[in-house]
């Protein structure tokens, strides 16, 4: 990596008042940015957002209407019948229904998602992997992940492989992405993208370490309590699968906080092998807390 560059890992809040318009996501995430740039005036920045960083762009256009919701459910509903999609009547039922809800709004979810994050990443001059966000592709929405050079140019899609039960048909309704795995080369190394589960399955993690991949940034979203045991079950991901890389640092932002009645918690993390870490841990930087909000930093500025 080069010396001259720092990994950035922001565990952001997500609360709904900040997707009651666009400007207001804008303002959000520049903000951040801004924050960081403070902190790291200079040299290289490659800055990763957690998953899920946009889904709440779905309430944006009809945020009146959604915003007293209980529950995420409800919130849906009340989006489909602004939209007039029936799931009685929809193809697929509920769950096509809300694919056929995501598919309506992506147009808008994408249009901001994309012009915020490349504003952002010019602004601060700056490397963004953007968390995710639900964008459609013809008939499936999936989600995808977008990053940025820091004249705000869109340089690298990665697509969710491997879905939660959360994005399945009981969900979301999201399509799993065929097994592509795009790189880009950076100042601080060649860089791969893996959303949340992808990252536990280590031959996704072998493959892009023998393109010669020295970051892999990891956007999680963890929609339950952090327990001792998620805890532990998390150290089987992204820092057990560079073990055997003594190359590549992994970069693992989680997301915090949420909407309704989804609500995530974790701790995010930048790892790289135990031996190349100054306690043996594999943790060359760790988040305090598993609910609040947090930037990490590697080198430490």
């Amino acid at each position: 990596m080069a010396q001259n560059s720092t990994l950035v890992a922001v565990q952001m809040q997500y609360r709904l008042e900040d997707y009651r318009s666009a400007e207001a996501f804008r303002e959000r995430v520049l903000g951040l940015l801004r924050t960081i740039r403070e902190r790291i005036p200079k040299g290289e920045l490659l800055v990763v957002f957690p998953e899920d960083v946009g889904l709440g762009l779905i309430f944006t256009q009809d945020f009146e209407r959604v915003q007293t919701s209980k529950t995420i459910v409800e919130a849906g509903l009340r989006l489909m019948e602004r939209h007039q999609i029936n799931a009685h009547t929809t193809e697929g039922g509920f769950a096509g229904a809300t694919r056929a809800l995501l598919r309506t709004l992506s147009p808008f979810v994408e249009r901001i998602y994309h012009e915020t994050f490349a504003e952002a990443a010019r602004a601060a001059k700056a490397w963004i992997v953007s968390g995710s966000a639900p964008i459609a592709h013809g008939e499936c929405v999936h989600n995808v992940c977008y990053t940025y050079n820091p004249k705000g140019e869109r340089v690298m899609v990665q697509r969710k492989i491997n879905l939660v039960p959360l994005e399945q048909e009981s969900g979301l309704n999201l399509c799993p992405a065929p097994r592509e795995l795009p790189l880009v080369k950076t100042p601080a190394g060649k860089l791969g993208v893996l959303i949340c589960l992808d990252g536990f399955y280590h031959e996704l993690i072998d493959q892009h370490a023998k393109r010669g991949v020295r970051v892999l940034a990891m956007p999680s979203y963890n929609p339950l309590p952090w327990t001792k045991e998620e805890a532990q079950g998390w150290e089987s991901g992204l820092l057990a699968g560079v073990q055997k890389h003594p190359n590549l640092i992994g970069v693992n932002p989680m997301g915090v906080g949420g909407y309704f009645d989804v609500h995530a918690e974790g701790q995010s993390s930048i790892v790289a092998q135990k031996a190349k870490t100054p306690d043996g841990s594999g943790f060359l930087a760790r988040a305090k807390t598993k609910d609040q909000e947090e930037i990490l930093y590697y080198p430490a500025p």
